[in-house]
């Protein structure tokens, strides 16, 4: 006699069971795999409570499917939705830094910003002397460009 003939746990809860855990270990991993076994999980748990899959072979045969079917169609979407790459680069642009080491037409700089020293550069025709205050305009690399705060 096993758990399910004794009627303590029917299959829909016993998928519904297993949906839940799929979800809850994707949280852990977020390699967006395990939600959509967990959701078709869930959906197998539906269909078997209203009474469309009766039998485990077509539990087994939905929860295949439709696991099969988001994953191939879902994951590469959700993971766009969710990693999205933000251009970091643009956090640095307009932020007030101080000039440590000067910076010259032909002769790269430094600045120190957010407790780091960067390699710093200007299109400008003037000197930034060390000690002065600069604004970040853009990056190229690990560079930063700057121009002297008037």
């Amino acid at each position: 006699m096993d758990i399910l003939s004794l009627g303590v746990l029917s299959y829909s809860v016993m998928w519904a069971i297993l949906g839940i855990v799929l979800i809850v270990a994707e949280l852990m991993t977020m390699a967006f795999v395990l939600v959509f076994f967990g959701l078709g999980s869930l959906l197998t748990a539906f269909l078997t409570w209203v009474g469309i899959t009766p039998d485990f072979t077509s539990q087994l045969l939905v929860f295949s499917i439709s696991s099969s079917g988001m994953l191939l169609m879902l994951r590469t979407f959700a993971k766009k939705q969710f990693f999205r790459r933000a251009d970091v680069s643009q956090e640095f642009v307009g932020q007030k830094v101080k000039v440590i080491k000067a910076i010259s037409v032909n002769s790269e700089g430094a600045v120190s910003y957010r407790g780091s020293e960067w390699i710093a550069f200007s299109d400008s025709n003037e000197v930034i002397p060390a000690g002065s205050m600069a604004e970040i305009i853009g990056t190229e690399g690990i560079r930063v460009k700057v121009r002297k705060i008037t």
